[in-house]
């Protein structure tokens, strides 16, 4: 039986039928090639459309080995910058400190390229091993199935069942995708560009003289030390749009996003982050189905999420759950008042510190805690806040809407990502909506 959480996820293009968790594990990584589709009355998939991204596990099993390099080597660079712009404003030995500088610049740049090749190199051996299955395996399920001497069309069979199609197409194999080549590559020069402005500022103000323009260079190099967020656009994955066009869902799927919205919350659970970008505002209710399985059509459970969306804002919704996936079905803006009900009359105190329980993200991408009191039980609240500070391919400002259980008269931690500062972040509403859908049922 293949494993409930294979290394890369196959995303279905609008209008398929999902495949089964046995076809996707077999197929892991093949491209299908353009125009093909599972059956013929299929429409083709959306051009560009991506059909397989790295799942957490293949993501965090590749940072392992890379993170310490990359990590010391960003430390060695920024202290020795900083003991550097302390020589230099003392009018001390500053070049004593260029040459510590230079090697952990080094060091962060290679970590960082050795990432990006790792993940690289885990899709394409993913990929390598189940086109070696596929080579020796495919006359099996169907063989296994279907008592039929003919093997291909033992493999049609069995190619139907999995599609859930009355008779499935022959699968025919495209060029590997080049979306994760090209994301860690822009995530690589990010990297690059900074460790080189501070590698810059730090020769800068040991070798050339003490004069005006000079401290104004070194002071804005310092100033943009700290790497901060970015990614491409690759880091988001079209998710869900609406009808008229004026409300678009992307999947957030970088690195950087990651840290800074399902990293940043606590839990061992699965965790899917999904920005929202409208031009009009509203309250709106955004429903999302959550299945247990890969190969199920069907949620196992839906939940409703009331939030605020403001025109050109763009808003973050960050699920945690126990299933396999998430996904978004619909996002309305409701226009009866019937949201307001949902609605919590909760308090939202900034935490002078973050504990040392906080989650792993707020290491990496800083975060600051809210402590959360509501006066009512709530198994699924939507906790909302204003950011002024970007997470990666996110725009600051932007709001963040993070869903979690509250108990009556009992602080709760809510963390946001991508800031230290509690200055950046205003508290929003609170709201608990009750659904009539399979799965839990909150009330307010």
């Amino acid at each position: 039986m293949p494993d409930s959480t294979p290394s890369l996820r196959f995303r279905t293009p609008p209008g398929w039928p999902t495949p089964s968790a046995a076809w996707v594990d077999l197929y892991q990584g093949a491209e299908p090639a353009t125009g093909w589709t599972p059956a013929d009355d299929l429409p083709p998939a959306p051009a560009g459309w991506v059909f397989w991204v790295p799942t957490r596990p293949l993501r965090r099993s590749v940072s392992r080995g890379t993170t310490a390099v990359t990590v010391v080597g960003a430390a060695v660079a920024l202290a020795s910058f900083l003991v550097l712009a302390v020589l230099w404003a003392t009018d001390g030995p500053a070049v004593l400190a260029l040459a510590p500088l230079i090697a952990g610049v080094a060091l962060w740049v290679v970590g960082a390229s050795r990432h990006g090749d790792g993940v690289v190199a885990a899709v394409g051996r993913v990929r390598d091993r189940s086109a070696a299955r596929r080579a020796q395996a495919l006359s099996g399920p169907g063989a296994a199935a279907h008592a039929d001497p003919g093997q291909a069309a033992a493999l049609a069979a069995w190619s139907a069942e999995a599609w859930s199609v009355p008779s499935a197409r022959p699968f025919v194999e495209g060029p590997p995708s080049r979306v994760v080549p090209r994301v860690q590559r822009a995530l690589v020069a990010v990297t690059a560009g900074v460790a080189a402005a501070v590698l810059v500022a730090g020769t800068s103000m040991s070798l050339l003289p003490l004069v005006p323009a000079v401290e104004d260079v070194a002071a804005a190099a310092f100033g943009s030390a700290d790497p901060g967020f970015g990614g491409p656009d690759d880091a988001q994955v079209p998710e869900w749009s609406s009808d008229d066009g004026h409300t678009n869902v992307t999947w957030l799927a970088g690195d950087d996003e990651w840290e800074g919205t399902c990293d940043s919350t606590p839990g061992a659970t699965n965790c899917d982050a999904y920005e929202i970008d409208t031009d009009e505002s509203c309250t709106a209710v955004v429903t999302v189905g959550f299945f247990a399985g890969e190969d199920d059509e069907e949620p196992s459970r839906v939940e409703e999420r009331t939030v605020t969306l403001t025109a050109d804002v763009p808003l973050v919704l960050v699920e945690n759950h126990d299933e396999a996936f998430s996904d978004v079905g619909d996002v309305s803006c409701v226009t009866d008042g019937g949201a307001d009900t949902d609605r919590v009359t909760a308090t939202q105190r900034a935490e002078d510190h973050v504990d040392a329980d906080a989650p792993e993200g707020c290491d990496e991408a800083h975060c600051v805690a809210f402590a959360v009191t509501a006066p009512a039980d709530c198994a699924a609240a939507a906790v909302q806040f204003r950011v002024a500070a970007a997470i990666g391919t996110v725009d600051a400002p932007h709001d963040l809407a993070v869903v979690t259980a509250l108990r009556a008269g009992t602080a709760t931690d809510v963390f946001v990502g991508g800031t230290r500062d509690a200055s950046d972040v205003v508290a929003g509403g609170v709201t608990c909506r009750a659904t009539e859908d399979t799965g839990s049922t909150q009330a307010s």
